[in-house]
């Protein structure tokens, strides 16, 4: 058995009490016990604890100790069980707190991985461009269930999808302007919206409602890349000269009447 011989106050843990146990080999004990703890125990000087009680009281100090870091880790924003679990191990906290922790976080309904999911989507459709599949895979990598993370997708409206990749993909045209055909330029953009998380028919729309731009873009481009051929095989001459410009633009995707066309105004000897 062991006897509580002292109570007070912790001064540096607010609302932790150190308590001072004498066991039966009159080791002296403090344990810092929290006031839940103190309240639900009926922790009182010259009350005699088991051994079993002891080690219930030291365990579930820890365990306060791994909710209070819990709590502080929330407050800044929600997190989902997978994200607060890793937190409280890099704090050293042991198994049975983390536990703890979770579990009286979970019942308070602080930690709740489908309210977190429904957070974190419209957090993302909000104040991002990111389409609903890496949003989702975003929610996979935050330890959420598969199937809560499907909700991004059902609470990301279509018409929301077509605005944000509307809008992402007017961002991305300076990766092709001046630079690419038509037909490499469509596959860059479409692989850039893909990668942003959306799907095939999103992509397909918004590029489509580029149409004229592609096209525009595609005369100014090959003019550089033309330019930057000649430059290439400028020590060619004559028919030579002109088929390697010639291989080089229709590498790059853009059509073979263009091409033929831009070598008749800038070179001779052509068939």
């Amino acid at each position: 058995m062991a006897l509580i011989t002292r109570i007070r106050t912790n001064d540096k843990e607010q609302g932790f009490f150190d308590i001072e146990i004498s066991e039966d080999d009159e080791k002296i004990t403090t344990l810092s016990v929290h006031e839940d703890i103190l309240v639900r125990e009926g922790l009182r000087k010259g009350l005699e604890l088991s051994v079993q009680q002891v080690e219930v009281l030291r365990n579930e100090a820890s365990g306060i100790r791994a909710y209070n870091a819990g709590i502080r880790y929330l407050s800044y924003r929600m997190h989902s069980v997978f994200e607060l679990r890793a937190y409280l191990e890099k704090k050293q906290f042991g198994a049975e707190q983390v536990h703890y922790a979770i579990q009286r976080l979970e019942e308070e309904n602080l930690l709740n991985d489908s309210e977190f999911a429904v957070s974190f989507v419209r957090t993302r459709i909000q104040t991002s461009t990111k389409g609903p599949q890496l949003i989702y895979r975003e929610l996979i990598q935050a330890g959420v269930a598969q199937d809560l993370a499907a909700q991004a997708d059902e609470l990301f409206p279509l018409d929301q999808q077509v605005e944000h990749a509307r809008k992402y993909l007017i961002k991305q045209t300076s990766s092709v302007k001046n630079k690419k055909s038509k037909t490499e330029a469509r596959l860059v953009l479409s692989r850039l919206l893909m990668q942003r998380g959306y799907s095939r028919e999103i992509s397909e729309q918004v590029l489509n409602e580029m149409t004229d731009f592609l096209i525009e873009n595609e005369k100014s481009a090959l003019v550089h890349q033309a330019e930057k051929a000649m430059q290439k095989y400028k020590k060619y001459s004559g028919r030579e000269f002109a088929l390697k410009v010639k291989n080089y633009l229709y590498r790059k995707g853009f059509p073979l009447d263009a091409i033929n066309a831009f070598i008749r105004e800038r070179t001779s000897n052509v068939e």
